[in-house]
């Protein structure tokens, strides 16, 4: 009789281990893959599992029939002891995956997941007081097993921080940390942290669009998570009271630093750092990490005292490598798209300023692995000052930023662009503050002596004609520029200028000279046709005969 029960009761414990097993099929195996091919008809057929969840969380349909099953099965526990336990252990393990991953596609679903899960707990341990048990054998036990637990976790956490914190003093998570300011140095230090990784995976390099996710930690980062603070030397970075904080946390801890001085950054003097509390107001904020005002003016004096690398004023790929070079002690040969002589795409920037041609490389950077392989447009590089625009070029990605039409070697670059009927003109906006040329900014250019070798007239039209296109925002200076937004827009700028949907600045200022010619024949015929209306009534036409008269 026991023997036909047993078979019975196992049989029956198949179909929830069967149930179970095909719903971690499906949703561990076959879901990822159903969802890549879009199979709409398993979908839905199989929702019911995982329709309750948010995306990405559908998972938590398989742990959660798990955690119902164990505790089914905690009743099979000797001891009132071990039920207990067990059945806490598993109701505190869903509370905190519950509240730390909040699985429900409804949040209300969550917090109402959390109370009633609470609430069994409550009810549980209210109720174990109550409980005879006489197992004396299994409790003990148990409450050895959990002290031997919590004395491990105790020594383990203790050799973690002794762990954690040699590793920190020889082996930082960031090679190198780049102080910038935002508007003055930011496409700079994207360029430069691009250009270090390109080195080695070693190089780690630190920018806080990427990294920072936490603003109270940003001068944690500089003192313990970082082995080279590299300063670079905008003009005004040293009235940026963020800067100046992570300038006074490397100097405390000693982390080894790096000046890049830009041409024209100046070194605090002595009435500087006397003044500096009148010059920067804000600074007494960094009072609320420890930062006071004689902390910021040692560091201002020990400014002086750092090693420093000239960054020149005219960026191109050998100064960035020659920089990157002395930073690292590393060499690296240069690459082929700084040194082609006929490119088929070509950058266009005003090289004079150093945020805008930093851009031009940075785009340069990202957009190379993307057009590898295209019939054309696969050999982009960055046109340097006094070359010629090549005759191979059929796309041009013009850096819009400030004043960069006021400059009389990127206008002569847009003119010969004009002359190539194959080539397709893109704009990018590579700053957030650039203003669209209005009438008045025309006007100002035409007045302008530095302009006045260019075809002015053409010129403008010029302008007028690239900004027919939609332009791609490129701004590596932005806050909310990260590595993966720039990568994504550097996608998009590719796929433009490989489409073929691009039309060339020969063809619209063609096409605008035609419409412009065509305009003012109708205004001719116009006003022939009202001459003609005003003229008086008894105006009689001479005949042949009078005019051959008149003229002999």
């Amino acid at each position: 009789e026991h023997l036909s029960m047993s078979v019975i009761g196992g049989l029956a414990c198949l179909l929830p281990l069967g149930f179970l097993a095909i719903c971690v099929w499906v949703i561990i195996w076959e879901l990822p893959k159903r969802l890549q091919t879009a199979d709409v008809k398993f979908l839905r057929a199989c929702s019911f599992l995982f329709m309750r969840f948010r995306p990405g969380a559908e998972a938590f349909s398989v742990l959660f029939l798990v955690r119902n099953a164990l505790v089914v099965l905690c009743p099979l526990f000797p001891g009132a002891s071990a039920k207990v336990v067990s059945m806490n252990l598993i109701l505190y393990g869903s509370l905190v995956m519950v509240a730390y991953s909040k699985p429900w596609r409804a949040m209300v679903c969550n917090f109402l997941d959390m109370m009633l899960v609470t609430g069994m707990l409550v009810i549980l341990d209210m109720g174990s007081l109550f409980v005879e048990d006489n197992d004396g054998g299994t409790t003990m036990v148990i409450c050895l097993i959990f002290s031997a637990l919590m004395l491990l976790s105790i020594i383990a956490s203790v050799f973690y921080g002794i762990a954690k914190h040699f590793i920190q003093k020889y082996r930082k998570p960031f090679k190198f940390f780049l102080c910038h300011q935002k508007i003055a140095a930011g496409s700079m230090a994207r360029l430069l942290k691009i250009e270090l990784q390109k080195r080695g995976s070693k190089y780690s390099t630190f920018v806080d669009c990427d990294d920072l996710n936490d603003l109270t930690r940003l001068f944690s980062y500089v003192g313990q998570d970082t082995e080279t603070f590299v300063i670079m030397g905008s003009p005004d970075i040293m009235t940026r009271k963020w800067c100046v904080g992570e300038m006074c946390t490397a100097r405390s801890h000693k982390v080894n630093t790096v000046l890049l001085m830009w041409p024209d950054f100046v070194k605090p003097d002595k009435a500087f750092i006397e003044n500096y509390e009148s010059i920067v107001p804000d600074i007494v904020e960094l009072a609320n990490y420890n930062i006071g005002l004689q902390e910021v003016q040692d560091t201002m004096a020990w400014i002086s005292t750092v090693e420093t690398i000239d960054v020149p004023g005219l960026i191109s790929g050998e100064a960035i490598e020659h920089i990157c070079g002395q930073m690292t002690g590393t060499t690296r040969s240069r690459s082929i798209a700084d040194t082609r002589e006929a490119p088929d795409c070509i950058i266009l920037s005003d090289l004079d300023n150093m945020e805008a041609a930093a851009t031009a490389y940075v785009l340069l950077a990202l957009i190379v692995p993307k057009l590898v392989g295209g019939q054309k447009n696969n050999m982009p590089a960055v046109l340097q000052k006094d070359r010629s625009v090549p005759d191979t070029v059929c796309s041009a990605l013009v850096i819009c930023s400030d004043g960069c039409f006021k400059q009389f070697q990127f206008g002569d670059w847009l003119m010969q662009v004009a002359k190539l009927p194959g080539c397709c003109v893109l704009p990018i906006i590579a700053e957030d503050g650039f203003r669209f040329p209005s009438p008045s900014y025309y006007e100002e250019i035409s007045g302008m002596p530095q302009l006045e070798m260019l075809d002015l007239p053409i010129y403008i039209r010029a302008i007028k004609a690239v900004f027919q296109e939609i332009a791609v925002v490129f701004s590596p200076q932005n806050y909310s520029s990260t590595q993966e937004d720039l990568d994504l827009r550097a996608k998009q700028v590719a796929w433009r200028i490989s489409s073929g949907a691009l039309k060339s600045l020969y063809q619209k200022i063609m096409a605008k000279d035609d419409d412009e010619a065509g305009d003012a024949a109708v205004a001719g015929d116009g006003e022939k046709k009202e001459a003609l209306e005003d003229a008086p009534s008894n105006l009689v036409m001479p005949t042949p005969e009078q005019v051959l008269e008149e003229m002999f």
